[in-house]
């Protein structure tokens, strides 16, 4: 019976493979390493168990870019080697598909769990989120009143992207009877990813400070200095 459990141990661990990388034996001197240490990119776990999903399941990240890694099994025993695909994140702010989990041993007294996001690689799952991204989730509802100091409509859209952060997004009221303009929180862009700008604006706040915003397309206003111009680069 024990060795009908190993072998049937083995084969899941074969199965978790697809469609991965093609299985290599793991080094009779590997051991399983712990995750504390930060440095480390390739480490090997035992495998404790593992899920399959008939139907995958909807996740989402938040403001962090979990590290996504690429794996190999063991051949002849149930273990998961795990390397960090060099600079592969998922990115902030984004919903992805899981079809396949494992739970590992880190070490006597620890276990972890690791997800698969269908196209990308395993993420600890614990950096994942159940359901869809949602633009306002997080954000706290505020609004502040600016005096326009100016508003420009750009002649042709202007191509900016954001980097790790993901910057709030405001909704503009703007006075019938005034040049006043209250902008009030309305969620984040996405971390890393290109949008377009067509209207720039410079607005006074209640210190006398002058604050330039960008409309971003299909999303609203965003504080200048949290854009970069240019498309988003992997190598940003």
């Amino acid at each position: 019976m024990d060795i009908l459990k190993k072998t049937l141990t083995v084969l899941t661990a074969l199965a978790l493979m697809a469609p991965l990388a093609i299985v290599a034996p793991v080094s009779a001197k590997t051991t399983t390493a712990t995750t504390t240490q930060a440095s480390v990119k390739k480490q090997t776990y035992t495998i404790l168990s593992s899920s399959f999903y008939k139907t995958a399941k909807t996740y989402h990240t938040k403001d962090a870019k979990p590290v996504v890694y690429k794996a190999v099994m063991g051949a002849d025993r149930p273990t998961m080697t795990l390397t960090a695909k060099g600079k592969g994140k998922l990115k902030a702010g984004t919903t992805y598909k899981v079809t396949k989990q494992v739970k590992v041993k880190i070490n006597a007294k620890k276990s972890q769990k690791y997800s698969y996001v269908k196209g990308q690689g395993w993420v600890v799952s614990s950096k994942l989120t159940a359901g869809k991204f949602k633009a306002a989730s997080g954000v706290k509802k505020t609004a502040t009143k600016y005096t326009i100091v100016s508003v420009t409509a750009l002649k042709k859209a202007k191509t900016v992207h954001t980097k790790d952060a993901r910057p709030v997004v405001y909704k503009a009221a703007v006075a019938a009877d005034r040049p006043t303009m209250t902008l009030t929180t309305n969620g984040k862009l996405k971390a890393a990813t290109t949008y377009k700008v067509t209207k720039q604006a410079k607005l006074k706040n209640a210190a006398k400070k002058t604050v330039a915003f960008s409309y971003v397309s299909g999303h609203g206003w965003v504080l200048q200095r949290d854009l970069t111009n240019g498309q988003f680069m992997n190598a940003d």
